[in-house]
């Protein structure tokens, strides 16, 4: 029905019009495909419903006198607000609307707010905007939503009340009034217990910082800073003394059991919380059996329970500058729910027999219990099959080599059926006692991180199909094509760097394996690699959670969630208490009735569960970050070489070769310099020399700064120039073009 209503608002009626005449639209409009159609009431009713779950989505607009249109037909857009430490802002758009075959589509949009337009707008808000139109300004129409969580802030006082001074200046327009009488100076973190006005707060002190918090102090205060949630509450602290230490006679009912298997767990070397173990076995008809065994916490930790609600407002854990903030109690996720070595541990396991060729010909899900037989190390994990004695590994030497070679196919069958494997290594710092950055190490995938890497895939591809294909609901780790328009950008770059791709943007957008060559072609070039990768990554979708299931662009899966990290991310927890609830449940009306409930709870997790993880990258990126001016911050005045990766107006940002980065701003420049986008070029006004995406510079860095995390480096000298395509006659304009604004204002 939906489709005739967003037909008859899109071609039929250009003006708002009100429910009767919509439906009477969408009669005739269904009488063209059966002549004896009759609207009933019931129709109605669902055309009603319809529009007011679009009104409430911004898919329509009902205006005061209760007429209906589509909302892209007003001049009204909601977005997320994006405020800077001046008041202004932006706001990025995401609106629905009917395109052709009256087939909803998405288009992104940015406007730029002024300040005196932002109507107490703060950074993170959702709003409703009007984007003007007629010579008027966007501006921020009502604040439709706001997530404040946790502020951190300093403590002033005025007059005998005592406030928090927010620490992001982002936040410099709320005036949050503390419950408590503190120090002044002090430096502490606030949850908002309720509002008085429009941005006037009450709030209540969670956690005083100081530096007697020693080794992390600038980690815990920067993750907090960015919004991190923190703690237990004290009913959950309770929750704990019910749940035992170890699994008990009456926890195998039910359960296959697996206390002589060789199973164990390939994890790093300060791992706690060890969700998952793995097995291999080889049948007698040469085929590969794998068992992928999951902790099982939803056994431990049931819906509405105290520590169900922490974990869910939670939704991840938090790892970051060499510490944890973990999703459960740490009784549980490294005691009763991790998979340690020689004890019984409740688990859910997957079985995966594959052919030699690494087809799946048969898979099943099982509520177990397991012993693992050891905890291995990636690192002695890789040190047995680079062929060394590595002690109490060698016992497992064949599997681990059986594993190995599982692996291998099966990530070679995934690239041939359109995975990405991107050549980005990861940046990790090693810490001294006091939590300092002490060393950068890129962490590239080596073969034992591949082994689990691809045996979670499948135990996640595996639960996901099964689910799929007995119409039980599931949360979905779902990943979009790649954005095009900075996919365009990215052709051009190649196109300008003398690097063209012979494929254009629909070549990749419809077919991944095109992708993958243009993941080559960029490799081809040692120089560049770094660079161009670094970019490429940035032009892909980010992958979300969701109940409607488009795939997985980037591991080539039309069918994947995340199950194998319950003590970590809350999304697989709900996939554990999916399976065991609409699964492994026997009673059939019982199960009936949990398929029921998933079908909305399911909605929750996955928005929940996406909106967390976005919170968790900000907290890791922030921090990283941190930790980068930190560390540099010991090298003051010494020279590096680098690498340009991004030019605009305010300067270049240079790559070094250790992949941390940071800025050479335009005040740094001898003279004035202007950004030609369409060359990649940063570019002299007077001549004083050009600098382009992927020139090698030698810099000094001048400064660092914890606070504000940046990193500033000036330029001693141009190592090698980069080559850009027609950029001489490009530059020539862009340059006319400023010399004649410039004349017109001081004309005037």
């Amino acid at each position: 029905m939906k489709e005739y209503v967003d037909l008859v608002l899109s071609k039929k009626e250009k003006k708002p019009v009100d429910l009767e005449k919509i439906c009477r639209s969408v009669e005739n409009a269904k009488r063209k495909v059966s002549s004896n159609y009759i609207l009933t009431e019931e129709d109605k009713s669902k055309i009603e419903r319809i529009l007011e779950d679009g009104v409430k989505k911004y898919d329509y607009y009902r205006t005061p006198n209760g007429n209906y249109t589509l909302f892209t037909r007003t001049s009204f857009r909601v977005g997320r607000f994006c405020g800077n430490r001046i008041g202004e802002g932006t706001v990025v758009t995401k609106t629905s609307y009917v395109g052709k075959n009256i087939k909803r589509e998405e288009k992104t949009e940015k406007f730029y707010i002024n300040k005196e337009d932002c109507e107490k707008a703060i950074d993170g808000d959702i709003v409703l905007i009007d984007i003007g139109g007629s010579g008027k300004k966007p501006s921020v129409k009502e604040i439709l939503h706001r997530d404040l969580g946790n502020i951190v802030g300093e403590v002033v006082k005025d007059g005998k009340k005592y406030f928090i001074k927010p620490v992001d200046k982002k936040k410099k327009q709320l005036t949050i009034e503390l419950t408590d009488e503190l120090a002044e100076g002090g430096i502490v973190s606030v949850s908002l217990e309720n509002q008085k006005d429009d941005n006037y707060y009450i709030a209540k002190v969670l956690r005083k910082f100081e530096h007697a918090d020693g080794a992390h102090y600038d980690a815990l205060l920067e993750a907090f800073k960015s919004g991190m949630p923190e703690g237990f509450s004290e009913e959950s602290i309770k929750q704990l003394e019910s749940i035992p230490d170890e699994v008990r006679e009456k926890d195998r009912d039910h359960r296959w059991y697996f206390p002589n298997m060789e199973i164990f767990s390939i994890d790093g070397e300060d791992t706690k919380d060890k969700d998952d173990c793995i097995s291999l076995h080889m049948l007698k008809n040469g085929n590969y059996l794998l068992g992928v065994h999951i902790a099982d916490v939803n056994y431990y930790v049931k819906e509405g329970t105290p520590i169900d609600k922490d974990a869910f407002r939670k939704g991840t854990s938090y790892y970051f500058g060499g510490i944890v903030e973990p999703q459960l109690p740490p009784k549980l996720s490294n005691g009763i729910c991790s998979l340690n070595d020689n004890v019984e541990r409740i688990t859910i396991t997957i079985f995966k027999e594959f052919d030699p060729l690494g087809n799946v010909v048969w898979q099943k899900m099982v509520p177990s219990v397991i012993k693992s037989r050891a905890g291995f190390t990636y690192d002695k994990v890789n040190d047995v099959l680079n062929g060394e004695e590595v002690e109490g590994y060698m016992p497992y030497k064949d599997t681990l080599m059986k594993m190995k070679e599982l692996a291998s196919i099966l990530r070679k069958n995934r690239i041939l059926n359109g995975a990405i494997i991107f050549n980005k290594p990861e940046v990790r710092f090693n810490h001294d006692e006091m939590g300092n950055p002490t060393e950068v190490n890129l962490r590239y995938e080596d073969t034992a991180g591949m082994i689990i890497e691809e045996f979670m895939l499948q135990a996640n591809i595996g639960v996901a199909e099964i689910l799929t294909e007995k119409e039980i609901p599931c949360v979905y780790r779902t990943h979009d094509v790649p954005n095009v328009e900075r996919l365009a950008d990215f052709l051009k770059l190649l196109d300008a760097i003398n690097m063209p791709f012979e494929y254009d943007v629909d070549d990749i957008i419809n077919d991944k394996k095109v992708l993958q060559l243009l993941e080559l072609h960029i490799n081809k070039n040692q120089a560049f690699a770094p660079m161009l990768n670094t970019n490429l990554v940035r032009c892909m979708s980010h992958a979300v959670y969701s109940t409607n299931n488009i795939g997985h662009y980037g591991i080539g899966s039309e069918c994947y969630c995340h199950f194998t990290s319950p003590i970590r991310r809350i999304a697989d927890l709900a996939i554990s208490r999916i399976i065991s609830e609409c699964v492994f449940e026997r009673d059939k009306s019982i199960r009936d009735k949990n398929i029921k409930k998933w079908k909305d709870l399911a909605v929750d997790y996955a928005s929940q569960a996406s909106k967390m993880e976005k919170l968790e990258e900000e907290v890791e990126k922030n921090v990283l970050y941190m930790e980068t001016a930190k560390y540099l911050s010991n090298f003051i005045g010494e020279e590096f070489e680098g690498t340009v990766v991004t030019v605009s107006d305010k300067g270049i940002s240079v790559q070094l070769d250790n992949l941390l980065e940071g800025k050479v701003r335009t005040r740094y420049l001898d003279g004035d310099y202007v950004c030609n986008a369409s060359t990649f070029t940063l570019l002299s006004l007077e001549n004083k020399g050009n600098y382009y995406l992927g020139d090698r510079l030698k810099l000094r860095l001048e400064s660092t700064s914890i606070d504000t995390k940046t990193v500033d480096f000036t330029i001693i000298s141009k190592i090698k120039e980069n080559t850009i395509k027609d950029k001489y006659h490009s530059n020539q304009y862009v340059k006319s073009r400023v010399d004649a604004s410039r004349l017109k204002k001081a004309y005037i």
